[in-house]
């Protein structure tokens, strides 16, 4: 089913929010406030699903994993056919046409037919509903022409759902007598390219019994069949077993059945008979697999492998009747599904299942059975009739006495009919269930809906206001701070600027007079070699903090002037890829690359030794890259002991968030890059 996803938190709680909003401004439709419409509508879904659970848990359902290895009947796969000349309205598909026709052997009342689909796993679709048709009908006559024939269901209009594991059953209206039943499929299930019709079970009901269930052979006509042994089978459609599995109720079962003794071979005969109180003329007989707690992965438990059912007269069974017998080959396990033996009317008071061959348990062999049901007249005659067999496990879960408790190993058993009936509406509530969620989210989009409406109008007024509000006061701040940047930066200039330039000025006079002592002149060169650095750091502050160098071309054209004045005596080129030139750069991304680059030009010009030298500026759509490059001495990067000059490039790069590389081998000249993202 599809599982849709409730409301999260955040929409609930932006949806209280907006609701408070809104009520708090009087927001009403006709039958009152929004919230309270609101609150009504999700109060009724919560307890439309609460009812809905309630109600399930009072409904049978279906055992897990119930499709033992005959899985069903299916066609022969087909190739898709095309018509090559569409006609008009009708498509371009020719449906290949499937038929599936049963003899009931004699003209019989039928209450409804029950098409059960197949589980079959195919690439990794699920299994439950492989083949299932997509438009079908289904009739009945008395005469296998079919010039007779009452249309019972039609499907042929439109596509049928696919039911997945749920039974689909057609309802026959009351009085309504065939010997013939007709399952016509005019567009089959579809998977790669071919097509084919596919049934786990097909059952006609009259009253409790399935009257399909232990037809013969020639009683079944087909299309055509694609006949595996035992995966699929035409006989398949009649043997009671599918993924229904056993008609069951609600009431779990105390008792698991009966089991007898175990033995070292399987060969050991065992048998167990029901004592039907006196002749009764009986119409079928139903055999139900048992199901052992302390083995839950076994099903079908302990069900014989060959066996006879035997009717008798008499309890020492002196002249028996055969009813059924599989004693030939071995009997594929049914899992839980009722193994059902169909008896012409034959009279009789004991019936007896004898194992020629017992089921393995682990080392050794046992024979055990879930329930035995013998059907007169639409009546179970073995019901609480007494049970004898030729030993007997007592246990509380075990005993003889438990074949005909009216329990399988798990639950209650239930009439056909309403098992199906309690299949179908858990089906329907668990669609319904399915669905709630979905209304809840619909719900909520509705109502957040229109009380954003409300919201927005009146949250688009106040951030009309505020924006007009706040992009003046922008404005006046933003002429402020460049005010105050272009004074700074002027008096920074004038004053510091001036002032240095004074120094070293007086500093380097000072210097050159001989007349100073040798020490004296250096500390008056060692203040003007400091003044001069000073003031060339005052400048590029000055540069920084000026409103107007905003773009990576003004950064460009100050790295131009500083490697003009560093390498004034190494011939150089300082290229910039135009395509980068406009991009704005913030202050700290400007300083921390004017940083780097001073400092790798120092290290140029102290340990080079280069004749030229090379700057490159540029990046592409997701970085900015710097790249300066000599054809000095170079060295060997793996044999560099780091300096604090290029620890702090490094640094100031990771602080940018990218990288600083360094290519160089002695003689062979140096690369540096840089590369960071945009800011």
């Amino acid at each position: 089913m599809i599982q849709v996803r409730r409301p999260t938190s955040s929409h609930a709680a932006a949806l209280l929010l907006a609701a408070a909003v809104l009520a708090g401004c009087g927001g009403t439709d006709h039958e009152g406030g929004v919230t309270e419409w609101f609150s009504a509508e999700l109060r009724g879904l919560e307890q439309e699903e609460g009812r809905l659970k309630q109600e399930m848990a009072g409904l049978p359902a279906m055992f897990p994993d119930q499709q033992s290895e005959r899985i069903g009947y299916s066609s022969k796969p087909a190739p898709v056919r095309r018509n090559p000349r569409p006609q008009a309205g009708g498509g371009d598909r020719l449906p290949p046409t499937r038929l599936i026709r049963l003899d009931l052997g004699s003209k019989q009342q039928i209450d409804r037919v029950v098409l059960i689909p197949a589980d079959f796993a195919v690439d990794a679709a699920p299994g439950a509903g492989y083949g299932f048709p997509v438009r079908w009908r289904v009739e009945v006559a008395d005469e296998p022409s079919f010039e007779d024939a009452v249309l019972v269901a039609d499907q042929t209009g439109t596509d049928f759902p696919n039911p997945g594991p749920w039974p689909v059953s057609v309802e026959l209206d009351e009085g309504i007598s065939a010997r013939y039943v007709r399952v016509t499929a005019v567009k089959l299930w579809e998977r790669h390219g071919r097509s084919l019709l596919a049934l786990g079970e097909l059952m006609v009901l009259q009253g409790t019994r399935n009257l399909a269930a232990g037809l013969p052979r020639e009683a079944i006509r087909v299309t055509d069949t694609d006949e595996t042994p035992r995966n699929w089978s035409v006989l398949n459609l009649v043997d009671s077993v599918s993924v229904v599995g056993a008609p069951s109720g609600i009431l779990p079962s105390i008792s698991e059945g009966f089991q007898s003794l175990a033995e070292r071979s399987p060969q050991v005969p065992k048998w167990v008979q029901v004592d039907l109180g006196r002749e009764w003329p009986v119409d079928e007989v139903r055999l139900f697999p048992a199901r052992a707690v302390e083995f839950p992965a076994r099903r079908g438990f302990g069900f014989p492998v060959r066996w006879r059912l035997e009717a008798s007269a008499d309890a020492a069974f002196n002249q028996p009747v055969v009813l059924g017998e599989w004693t030939k080959f071995d009997f594929a396990n049914p899992y839980e599904n009722p193994v059902v033996q169909p008896v012409a009317g034959t009279s009789f008071r004991y019936v007896r299942l004898t194992a020629l061959k017992l089921s393995e348990r682990f080392n050794d062999y046992l024979l055990a059975l879930a329930e035995l049901e013998v059907f007169s007249g639409g009546k179970n005659v073995a019901a609480d009739q007494p049970v004898t067999a030729a030993d007997s496990r007592e246990t509380p879960r075990w005993a003889a006495r438990f074949l005909t408790d009216g329990f399988t190993s798990q639950r209650q058993v239930a009439s056909w009919p309403a098992y199906l009936d309690g299949l179908e509406q858990r089906r329907q509530q668990e669609v319904r269930l399915a669905a709630l969620p979905e209304l809840r989210q619909d719900l909520t989009r509705r109502i957040i809906a229109r009380i954003t409406a409300w919201v927005l109008g009146i949250a688009c007024l106040l951030a009309l206001v505020s924006g007009w509000a706040l992009r003046r006061n922008h404005r006046e701040r933003r002429r402020e701070l460049e005010a105050l940047r272009q004074r700074i930066a002027r008096d920074v200039h004038d004053e510091i600027g001036s002032g240095l330039g004074t120094i070293a000025l007086l500093s380097q006079m000072a210097g050159a007079k001989q007349s100073h002592p040798e020490e004296a002149r250096q500390d008056f060169s060692e203040i003007n070699h400091l003044s001069r650095e000073v003031t060339e750091s005052l400048r590029d502050i000055v540069w920084l903090i000026r409103p107007e160098t905003r773009t990576l071309g003004d950064l460009a054209q100050r790295l131009r002037e500083t490697a003009a004045s560093m390498l004034a005596a190494v011939p150089h080129e300082f290229t910039v890829d135009p395509a980068v030139q406009g991009r704005a750069l913030p202050l700290e991304f400007k300083r921390q690359v004017l940083l780097v680059f001073k400092e790798a030009l120092h290290n140029l010009m102290r340990h080079a030794s280069a004749g030229r030298a090379a700057v490159r500026l540029g990046g592409d759509a997701t970085q900015f890259t710097l790249e300066l490059e000599d054809d000095g001495r170079g060295f060997d990067p793996g044999a560099l002991v780091s300096g604090a000059g290029l620890t702090g490039m490094k640094q100031r790069a990771e602080t940018l968030g990218g990288r600083l590389d360094i290519i160089s081998r002695p003689g062979a000249g140096t690369r540096l890059r840089l590369a960071v993202p945009w800011p």
